[in-house]
């Protein structure tokens, strides 16, 4: 029975590995400007993304949504330096807010590259570059503004990121500690590694086959005609590689502590005895 428990533990502690996985890349990755930043420019997105846009306003072009004149006008703006700029400062400035460093969210827009006539002129008269969500909504469309839910949910997301790891880990080593008390003591931190190294085990198959498979989705996405999907497929396997990387040192981490504990055995109730007694035999 004992036996049953201690695998039906080390089952549990395997799979909650891996919402801990996650949660430590919500909080030590996602809500990062320098993680996204680093990812973008290594995986060498802007000129990709230039690409992209280029080739869909040329379409949109041709089929009439816009015309010849406005398409070259927006390529000639959307360069790849233009793009870098845009979204890693909107990135910084809305992760900042995500993080409570700030607390009212903003918007970068570079309006000096923009064209006079272009922008409202309530919008164009703003001091600066950033604007609010309200006027990026005006500028936009009044379906692409946030909600105060949804600016709520945004503005906690850095508490609510941590309060996710530290349940996770918390619950991690609860499940451990119920494993250490149910072991016979001779073996206690043997199971434990045992759970360590099928955690690592599980977690390095997962990184394998999450680059095997971002590595042909990508593909996939970027040669289809669909712009969402070219996007998806230039800037998801970047940061998916990135994530990859920080859960492979954990999962060689783990894999490391789990083959000590293996060789770490403390011995147990009968050998204290007969260790006990040994010495008293020996002083007499």
């Amino acid at each position: 029975m004992k036996f049953i428990g201690k695998a039906f533990l080390v089952l549990v502690f395997v799979f909650l590995f891996i919402p801990f996985l996650f949660a430590t890349s919500a909080k030590f990755q996602f809500l990062s400007p320098d993680f996204w930043i680093n990812s973008f420019r290594a995986g060498d997105v802007y000129p990709k993304l230039e690409t992209v846009l280029s080739k869909e306003l040329q379409r949109q072009a041709k089929v009439g949504e816009t015309s010849a004149q406005e398409a070259r006008l927006w390529t000639g703006i959307l360069s790849s330096g233009t793009i870098k700029d845009i979204v890693e400062k909107n990135l910084k400035l809305t992760l900042d807010f995500a993080n409570g460093k700030v607390h009212e969210q903003k918007f970068y827009i570079p309006f000096e590259k923009l064209p006079k006539g272009l922008l409202p002129a309530d919008i164009s008269a703003t001091t600066g570059n950033t604007i609010s969500p309200a006027e990026l909504a005006k500028l936009v469309s009044p379906q692409a503004g946030q909600t105060q839910i949804q600016n709520q949910n945004l503005a906690k997301g850095g508490v609510n990121a941590l309060v996710s790891w530290i349940v996770s880990f918390i619950l991690l080593l609860g499940v451990l500690l119920l494993v250490y008390l149910i072991t016979d003591p001779g073996a206690r931190l043997t199971t434990a590694g045992v759970g360590l190294i099928l955690s690592s085990l599980l977690t390095m198959a997962i990184v394998t086959l999450g680059n095997i498979w971002s590595k042909g989705a990508s593909q996939l996405m970027t040669a289809d005609a669909e712009t969402a999907a070219q996007l998806l497929g230039t800037l998801a396997p970047p940061v998916m590689k990135s994530m990859f990387a920080l859960w492979r040192n954990i999962a060689f981490g783990t894999l490391i502590l789990g083959i000590v504990l293996l060789f770490v055995k403390k011995p147990s109730g009968v050998a204290k005895k007969k260790a006990k007694k040994a010495r008293k035999t020996t002083k007499k």
